[in-house]
């Protein structure tokens, strides 16, 4: 992160002078930290790369794309976010000694990272499934089971049953639908979706379940 601390500096000035509840409606309840997850979304990118341990992989072109694959936010909410970011990228990296072509593809990742149904196209490039895997990794598990619960707190009379609901709704059915495609990316899925299914199992229990 040390190399590119000044990217990270531009980002987060981004997302913190513009009005940080843009996006995800359910998010805004709790004034999510678009910045924080641009953090934790690289630091997973980099467990993932590191665990690949790919020459042919562009490490550089996927590091810039992951700092700036949300920054769009600052002005966009979640419908064109992709596009805003991407052309932030853009102006950013133009103005500075940065190859064309890399350029191109930087941005290229930044618009398609939320495509997720390129993940398991032969075609797609490796950069753009580390980078999805990564943006996907973040808000699920541990922190998905927090991160709902957070939310539906915000609900007019909210009780253990409708956190249940909730969380059945989001992170359980994200975690049922999603498979990854890297060696890494699926083990660390894997162990989030044991979690999120022992955690649900133990709740509907505890709620008066008895399966």
């Amino acid at each position: 992160m040390k190399q590119h601390r000044k990217m990270f500096q531009y980002v987060e000035e981004m997302l913190y002078s513009y009005d940080r509840k843009k996006g995800d409606k359910s998010k805004n309840k709790i004034a999510y930290d678009r910045y924080a997850h641009t953090v934790r979304v690289y630091k997973w990118m980099i467990r993932i790369v590191n665990q690949l341990r790919d020459d042919t992989l562009d490490v550089e072109a996927l590091k810039i794309a992951t700092i700036f694959h949300d920054v769009g936010y600052a002005v966009q909410g979640d419908d064109r976010h992709a596009e805003e970011s991407a052309a932030i990228c853009r102006d950013y990296l133009e103005r500075r000694p940065y190859d064309p072509a890399q350029i191109d593809f930087i941005c290229y990742l930044i618009l398609e990272h939320p495509n997720k149904r390129l993940l398991h196209e032969k075609t797609t490039p490796l950069e753009l499934v580390v980078l999805m895997e990564a943006d996907m990794l973040d808000d699920t598990g541990a922190m998905g089971i927090i991160l709902d619960s957070w939310i539906a707190s915000k609900e007019d009379d909210p009780s253990f049953e409708s956190v249940c609901r909730h969380f059945e709704k989001y992170t359980y059915r994200h975690m049922k639908q999603m498979e990854f495609v890297t060696a890494p990316g699926k083990q660390f899925w894997h162990e989030k979706r044991n979690l999120v299914y022992e955690f649900l199992r133990q709740y509907k229990r505890d709620l008066g379940d008895m399966k």
